[in-house]
């Protein structure tokens, strides 16, 4: 600002009784002025250059002062809204501390839980309105043999569809491309993210709109730092789409100019933003509701632009931003919806509340309550330094995608935890299996993703082994591939769907029930879900939606609720179909808040490195985890009201998951001696019984560390221990260093036969991608990995045979060595040999 405008801004200060204004005010109202001055000659570049500078500066003072009248009445609006929140979220704590008969601690951490289901129902609810994109992203439209089988193997991607699509979404779904899918799909597109930033406006939210089609740009920092400052924004230059770089005039920005605002942007991008940490400032989030309103600095200039950008500097694919995206506004939707235009500031005055009224702060599963917010608002998960990050995600995925190959076999006692989901929901049984099978159908699959019920696998969302987001980089592309083709994302989608439709024909039988009417007990179920006496109220009147004879509540039902105007509406969809994926978690075990809080160690931040360590340790074990603190924890707050059902009784949920995992357990360990190519172990004895109890997770996370069978995980002791407890990664760092490396060399050095080359061959068995698939895995070793182990190890398949006996007292039908098997298993072997 230029000191004749100083004085004179003083000047007015002092006319009207205040102190002149300090720099950083003088440099805000500069700043402002300067935003204002270039929106308004973004709007109407040549109106704009034709005014004198001096009407310029006077219709952009205008256009600042309604700025802040806008902003002043926002935040009243805010500030009342806010107030609002508070007393909803004091009521809903309270209501939870009667239902669990808890501490204020325990009941916020009740309430951040079901908030995050509430977030989880913004997300599908939003999802379910993207069944066109997510068709696009799958199609094979104009595409070869090989480009289609690298879709379903690795999710690569369409190249032709991606750039009518991002074609289509620059020109709000009017690019003239020929392509209706792309138009049909950047339609959904547009329609969805304009809808969800109504939704966030709404609740004291500002997020502007651009006037060409929105797409996110998530940038990958380690490659835009390593380009270089000046040779990335030398690469940007004629990408952009120069016509809205205009200097405060209205005259466009020369290339000197434009490159010094991407000079800032590489700063700002490459280091994560440490380029603007002040030492000492405090670092707080601000309001959630302020989030978006910042203008954008990058605007390419068409599709093509911008599909060469993310292909270079981009994470992820278009796709993979897309869904990221939807995922991020639904939690920025979720907190303001629930906790206020200032969550954190609502948060903070919970948090100390809890504390007065429980005389100190109370840990749940040994977790602070503030860990757990850090889960609920992203902190947890979002990088501090993305390579750091990437490193210790790339390590995790390689593990996921070496290890799991033979999961799903594993995962047959979900047959256990859904059923006794079903009778803990008061759901049938008969409906339950059957659901099962329809779920598997394309019809109802679709009817499904319409109405909220969106498969894990669709947006590649939690895993529940690896127990965190699969990046979709290639490591993650490795790992989802390995799910893919072990049928670990079929299996988990179709018991997930079978199961949230018979709870969605639940809620619609339930639903013809009013609230009064009901049983305690299916209050209380409902309550503990957020589910109020008010909202049940907008539920009643809901007009079922109908599917192959059947009735279900869906999110287009409960908008049939005449009485209830659309905020109100669109809460109650996202208690719902929270509720209902929730449940389909227990149903199918998925990390729960708690399950995330201790993997995390207490909410370690992603990208660094105690954050790393805690999710490399605690990699595979959210499966033992999440059973401990959903079923077990449910089995012990099980309401003993009026109207339970028997799964509802302690001790009959105990034992019903004790048996059925147990049972379950036998069931995959002798499939998996089957697959190994043993006859099945002999079940007459506690120590096969104890085995199936860890197999099947009856005995929580005893099971990862207990009775390791040394024929499926082959190697010395030591280092499988280190496995077992500090995570794969780790564990097998410790081989290729210690038992590889050092051992050896200390061996050699001793003069001793060191087996270097057939313990190498073992660790890269253990650690190679997609050699370890169930149906596959004993051909490969049958015909190539044996004969090569005995070569290099003299005496190895012998050894394998004599462990087999010693461990099980079994017997191979197909024998270690050999190409082909000579007989079938001995399914008798299963009683004992006499």
């Amino acid at each position: 600002m230029k000191p004749k405008c100083i004085d004179a801004v003083n000047a007015a200060a002092r006319a009207a009784g205040r102190a002149d204004l300090t720099p950083s005010q003088i440099r805000a109202i500069d700043e402002r002025m300067g935003s204002v001055l270039q929106r308004l000659a973004s709007a109407d570049p040549q109106r704009w250059r034709s005014l004198t500078p001096e009407a310029r500066t006077l219709e952009a003072a205008e256009q600042a002062m309604k700025d802040i009248r806008n902003e002043a009445a926002r935040k009243v609006d805010n500030a009342r809204r806010q107030i609002i929140k508070a007393a909803e979220t004091q009521t809903r704590v309270d209501s939870l501390a009667d239902l669990y008969k808890s501490g204020r601690n325990a009941a916020l951490v009740r309430d951040m839980e079901n908030t995050g289901h509430y977030i989880d129902g913004v997300k599908s609810e939003a999802v379910s309105g993207l069944v066109d994109l997510l068709e696009a992203g799958k199609s094979g439209q104009g595409i070869g043999l090989g480009r289609r089988a690298l879709m379903v193997l690795f999710d690569a991607e369409n190249p032709a569809m991606s750039r009518d699509l991002a074609t289509e979404i620059f020109s709000n779904a009017k690019g003239g491309t020929g392509n209706s899918i792309a138009q049909k799909a950047a339609q959904a597109w547009l329609d969805t993210i304009e809808g969800m930033r109504t939704r966030f406006n709404s609740a004291g939210g500002e997020v502007r709109k651009l006037d060409y089609g929105y797409l996110p740009q998530p940038h990958d920092s380690a490659r835009v730092l390593a380009a270089g400052r000046d040779p990335w924004a030398t690469k940007m230059l004629p990408l952009l789409d120069r016509s809205r770089y205009l200097n405060e005039d209205g005259t466009r920005m020369s290339d000197a100019e434009v490159a010094g605002l991407l000079q800032r942007a590489w700063e700002t991008i490459g280091t994560d933003g440490l380029n603007k940490l002040v030492p000492g400032q405090f670092q707080g989030t601000g309001a959630r509701a302020n989030r978006g309103n910042d203008a954008r600095q990058l605007h390419f200039k068409d599709a093509d632009a911008y599909l060469e950008y993310m292909g270079e500097y981009g994470q992820g694919s278009m796709y993979d931003a897309m869904i990221s995206h939807i995922g991020g506004i639904s939690r920025d939707i979720g907190l303001v919806e629930r906790y206020g235009p200032n969550p954190e500031q609502q948060m903070r005055v919970q948090l100390d509340t809890a504390k007065i009224a429980d005389q100190g702060t109370k840990r749940s599963f040994g977790i602070l309550p503030e860990s757990y917010w850090s889960i609920l608002t992203g902190k947890t998960a979002t990088p501090q330094s993305a390579s750091i990050s990437r490193i210790g995600l790339d390590l995790r995925n390689i593990q996921t995608a070496a290890k799991l190959g033979g999961a799903v076999i594993s995962s047959v006692t979900d047959l256990g935890t859904y059923f006794v989901t079903t009778g803990y929901n008061k759901l049938s049984y008969w409906q339950a299996i059957s659901n099962v099978g329809k779920a598997a159908s394309p019809e109802t699959k679709e009817f499904l993703t319409m109405h909220g019920v969106i498969a894990d696998s669709m947006m590649s969302d939690m895993n529940r082994w690896a127990g965190e987001h699969i990046s979709r980089n290639w490591s993650g592309r490795l790992a989802n591939s390995t799910m893919k083709l072990s049928f670990m994302n079929a299996w988990t989608d179709t018991l997930r769907n079978g199961f949230q439709m018979s709870m969605m024909q639940g809620l619609a039988k339930l639903s013809r029930t009013e609230w009064a009417g009901m049983s305690e007990y299916d209050r209380v179920r409902l309550q503990r879900h957020g589910i109020t006496e008010q909202d049940w109220g907008i539920i009643t009147q809901a007009k079922l939606t109908e599917h192959r004879g059947m009735q279900f509540l869906t999110p287009e039902a409960i908008a049939t609720s005449a009485s209830a105007e659309p905020r109100r509406v669109n809460e109650v969809i996202a208690k719902v179909l929270g509720m209902v994926k929730d449940e389909s978690e227990y149903a199918v075990i998925n990390p729960d808040m708690s399950t995330k809080a201790i993997q995390t160690w207490g909410g370690q931040q992603s990208g660094t490195i105690s954050g790393e360590l805690a999710r490399s340790v605690m990699q595979f074990k959210s499966f033992p985890v999440a059973m401990i603190s959903r079923h077990w924890r449910r089995m012990m707050d099980a309401p003993q009201v009026e109207g339970a059902p028997m799964m509802a009784n302690r001790l009959a949920y105990g034992t019903s998951m004790a048996l059925t995992l147990t049972l379950l357990g036998a069931v995959a360990f002798e499939a998996k001696q089957v697959l190994a190519g043993k006859d099945p172990a002999s079940m007459d004895s506690p120590k096969f019984w104890m085995r199936a109890g860890l197999q099947g997770g009856a005995l929580g996370i005893l099971g990862d560390l207990l009775l390791q069978d040394p024929s499926e995980s082959p190697g010395d002791a030591g280092a499988n221990a280190v496995k077992n407890i500090a995570g794969p990664s780790i564990g097998a760092a410790f081989e290729l260093v210690f038992k590889l490396g050092a051992e050896n060399i200390w061996e050699a050095s001793k003069g001793k036969d060191t087996h270097a080359a057939a313990e190498a061959l073992r660790f890269l068995k253990s650690n190679t991608p997609l050699i370890n698939l169930w149906y596959s895995k004993s051909a490969i070793d049958h015909a190539l990995l044996q004969h090569l182990q005995e070569s290099l190890s003299p005496g190895y398949l012998a050894r394998m045979r004599a462990r087999a006996k010693k461990e099980w007292g079994q017997d191979y039908w197909w024998e270690p060595g050999e190409t082909i098997p000579d007989r079938v298993p001995d399914i008798s072997a299963i009683g004992g040999k006499e």
